[in-house]
């Protein structure tokens, strides 16, 4: 189901069911349950694209992953990974993995800047005056 039908449905505007579905104030209460309850009921989710274009975020956090032969990868990554793949699925956000050559990271830092493919990009072992985190905070 999406916001059309589901406004169609509910007899209001696609306008109205957004903003309740949205939290707006301007939204009377009992309307705003009674959109709730028809979502929850007919299973409606928010259409990703359409959520970017109207919020201008990705829902994605993103995690630049050193790849190749000459990676040792640390025996705890896959915990960390977990809890990671934990705090994105707790706030509904999804987990993006870049790979990246060992020795030439900034690119893949600069592309997913340059594209805005994700919200946040974790930073492991930051270091003091990280080259990393002044390319994501561009």
């Amino acid at each position: 189901m999406n916001l059309k039908q589901l406004s169609h449905m509910l007899a209001l505007s696609q306008t109205t069911v957004s903003r309740a579905l949205n939290g707006y104030p301007e939204v009377n209460e009992e309307t705003r349950r009674r959109v709730m309850d028809a979502a929850k009921r007919h299973g409606y989710r928010p259409n990703p694209s359409a959520r970017r274009l109207a919020t201008g975020k990705t829902g994605m956090i993103g995690y630049v992953l050193p790849t190749g032969t000459t990676v040792d990868i640390d025996p705890h990554f896959v915990e960390f990974l977990s809890g990671l793949g934990d705090y994105a699925r707790s706030h509904e956000l999804d987990l993006v993995l870049s790979p990246a050559d060992p020795d030439d990271q900034e690119t893949t830092y600069r592309r997913i800047v340059a594209n805005r493919q994700v919200d946040a990009v974790y930073i492991s072992s930051p270091r003091p005056a990280d080259r990393r985190v002044a390319l994501v905070n561009t």
